[in-house]
This record gives structure tokens, sequence and C-alpha cells, in this order.
């Protein structure tokens, strides 16, 4: 069975957001393969109608259950007829609710040590147009987001790689890149780490993160674009810095 979490950012220590429609991830779990994937809500910036289009991006990913704070009328009425449960939540982490979820309903546990820590990235508007930028050191992706000397922004048309550039980091002064980024278009920025408050600025917004990815930059704009992109777990200790 595949569960469906809510969530501010990806993986399994993501914290849970209390929306539905408005999530601009889902976790998603497999308790059959015990794996995970974090699944970008492209709906959350919707002028409307945000929830029923969540839940019917829900449905297509053959999810059983919904982890969840609140959902509305509309929104619960697709999951019904799609034989989606929904399940409210007040946890704190995508881990601790599916814990919830295996005491109130039986459910096994997938958040324990056979899940994979990989995940797939997926694009925040695939076969669209859209900007990435990835924290660069050198040739490869910096370990520390605010650390990081420079960032290679990537600019994608139809799945097509288009042009690449890099310029230098302009400094991490609390608050200031997320800022930075937006200015310039950002849509996606990837990095080894970043800190919890740097990922909510960009939460808000509207830019994905992607944290816990290493290896020489265009082997990773190359997986990231086809779809295929794996992460694993941040590599910044600095989790309550802004700048990280």
């Amino acid at each position: 069975m595949k569960i469906a979490i809510s969530a501010k950012g990806q993986g399994l220590d993501a914290q849970v957001d209390s929306r539905f429609g408005r999530s601009h991830y889902f976790v998603v779990v497999d308790t059959e393969t015990g794996t995970t994937l974090t699944l970008t809500n492209d709906n959350a910036t919707a002028p409307g109608g945000a929830g029923i289009q969540t839940a019917q991006l829900i449905a297509n990913q053959d999810a059983g259950v919904v982890i969840t704070g609140r959902v509305g009328p509309k929104a619960a009425q697709v999951l019904d007829q799609a034989g989606i449960q929904v399940h409210s939540t007040r946890a704190g982490t995508v881990r601790e609710a599916l814990q919830e979820l295996e005491g109130t309903m039986g459910v096994k546990n997938p958040s324990s040590e056979s899940v994979s820590s990989s995940q797939v990235a997926t694009g925040p508007k695939r076969n669209s147009d859209y900007k990435v930028a990835i924290a660069t050191e050198g040739n490869l992706v910096a370990a520390h987001f605010g650390h990081c000397s420079d960032f290679t922004i990537v600019t994608v048309k139809n799945s097509q790689i288009e042009a690449k550039e890099v310029v230098p980091n302009p400094g991490h002064r609390p608050g200031f890149l997320p800022r930075y980024l937006a200015d310039l278009g950002i849509d996606c920025i990837i990095a080894g780490g970043m800190g919890g408050s740097a990922q909510e600025l960009f939460t808000e917004r509207g830019i994905m993160t992607i944290i816990g990815v290493q290896g020489p930059v265009d082997d990773i704009v190359a997986a990231y674009v086809a779809g295929n992109l794996q992460v694993g777990e941040s590599l910044c200790d600095h989790d309550g810095e802004t700048s990280c």
C-alpha cells in the first residue's frame, strides 16, 4: 500500500504540512517495497480548486491512505471516490505521522530502518519551462547551500537544457539568498544540505528545494531533467541556520 503524507519538505524527517491542497510536497511511502519518494505538488499555488486537483494527483499515485491536517469537503469527496482513506494528524514529522498511523490503523510502520533513505526527486514543472540553481563547489554539488562558492543556473525548456551559467555566491546573510534566487526566476534549488529556515523561506516563495545530493553538477542536472535524480539525507549539520 502507498501512503501519502502532506509535508513542508522532503523525506521522512520533513515537517508535516497541516494543509492538504496547498501542501507543496507529499512524501509517498510504499509499505510493500519499503521505498519513499517526495512528490512536488504544483497545485499548491493554483488560484482555485487546489484541493480537488491535489486529490486527483494523490489518486494518480495509487495511494491507499493520505495523512494530513484537514481536507476540504470537495477534495474529501474525490479521495473517497478513489477509495483513499484520510488520516488526520497533528504529528510533527512525516516519520512521527507514520508511527501514529501504525498505532491507530494497524498499518505496518514503513519508517523503520528497512525504508530506503534514497528518494527520487521529480521536477517542479515537468515538460515545461523552468530554472534550476545548483549550489556549486567547482564542478561538484556543494555540501552546504549558504557557503557554496557559486550557483550553477540551468534553464530548461520542454525538458531540454537550453542554457547554463555560473554566478558567484553573493553572500549568505540571513534570509538573503532565497530572495536573491527568487529574483533570478529560480523554480528549484539543489544542494547537499540546507538549514530548515532556509527551506521554509524557499517554500514561501514557491521554490522547490532538493537536498541530500552529491556528485558532478552536469550529472546531477541531467538526472534531474530526466526525472530520476536520487537524493539522500541532508549533508548539512546546521539544520537550524537560515544560511546553510
